[in-house]
């Protein structure tokens, strides 16, 4: 008896679900499906592996209004799929990602994070688990069909509802929500670039407190009494913050790279040119490390250069 199969997706065998689905539909004599939600884009990958296998006989159930577009379960039912849809009160908290295949001798098994559209198929992260096991294996595969046939309770049939009050509103609605999708997209796209900006500018302001906390605790300059006390660079300190705040570090650092303060004599001096400003802006490896242009990281390059040149003659 050939053991049972378990496969990671993404992994080395399987880079997505729809991966997985055409492996399901290779030889199988039904594939059954229930998800949240089914929209366009989910449909055609769907209908992809019918015209790969004509004898799959794809079911699904899906959840019904606000987020399944009607058209694509329109476009599966004609299609020869049957659909049942959930609807109701019990919509909202229906909410898996389940398919099952049957083969001759084999039950394929997929669950994971991803719904029947174009990103939770294939172009989103999501993380799946497949699982084929023999049919011989008659209580583990028993557990798993039983698990999809109470989803699949949970449905009225497609061709129940459609022409009714709710069918009818719930295309309304589509159409409408359609609309404000639109609006929504271009607000994600406002905070995601917001937010990326934040995160690299949170990034610099991490590293450039390092400098200034490392500087502090490592480097000794005169006191003007003949001894040595820490180098507290507060000026420093209090422009990184003021910049922070006001979302401008990356315009403090060029300012600083452009004209050195008597900080950067101080670190040559102390032979520690690996605590500038500079080597924050020529750090490739760093997500903000395009955020400076060509001038900051030249002058950059100059200082460094100079400051090494210092430090030698010093030592």
């Amino acid at each position: 008896m050939p053991p049972t199969e378990h496969h990671l997706v993404p992994g080395p065998r399987f880079s997505n679900a729809s991966d997985v689905l055409e492996e399901m539909a290779k030889d199988a004599t039904s594939l059954r499906g229930a998800v949240a939600f089914v929209t366009a884009s989910g449909a055609e990958r769907l209908l992809r592996l019918r015209e790969r296998n004509p004898l799959a006989i794809l079911a699904i159930t899906a959840r019904g209004a606000p987020i399944t577009d009607p058209c694509a379960l329109v476009t599966l039912a004609d299609a020869g799929v049957a659909v049942g849809i959930v609807c109701g009160t019990q919509a909202p908290r229906f909410h898996p990602k389940l398919w099952i295949a049957r083969s001759d001798a084999t039950l394929h098994v997929l669950s994971g994070s991803g719904n029947a559209t174009a990103g939770g198929l294939s172009d989103n992260v999501e993380q799946f688990e497949y699982f084929a096991i023999p049919l011989v294996e008659t209580t583990v595969v028993d557990a798993h069909e039983q698990r999809l046939r109470a989803l699949e309770a949970s449905g009225v049939p497609l061709s129940v509802m459609r022409g009714t009050p709710y069918w009818e509103e719930w295309q309304r609605q589509t159409r409408r929500r359609d609309r404000l999708e639109a609006e929504i997209r271009a607000l994600d796209e406002r905070l995601a670039a917001r937010s990326a900006s934040d995160t690299l500018n949170a990034q610099l302001y991490t590293d450039l407190h390092e400098l200034y906390m490392r500087t502090k605790a490592e480097v000794l300059i005169p006191d003007g009494k003949g001894g040595r006390r820490p180098y507290v660079a507060s000026r420093f300190k209090q422009a990184l913050e003021r910049a922070r705040r006001e979302g401008a570090l990356v315009p403090l650092v060029a300012r600083m790279v452009k004209d050195p303060t008597q900080g950067l004599h101080h670190l040559a001096d102390a032979g520690r040119p690996d605590l500038m400003v500079e080597t924050v802006v020529l750090d490739s490896s760093r997500p903000y490390h395009g955020l400076f242009n060509d001038s900051t990281r030249a002058d950059a390059e100059t200082n460094l250069e100079l400051a090494r040149q210092k430090g030698a003659t010093t030592r």
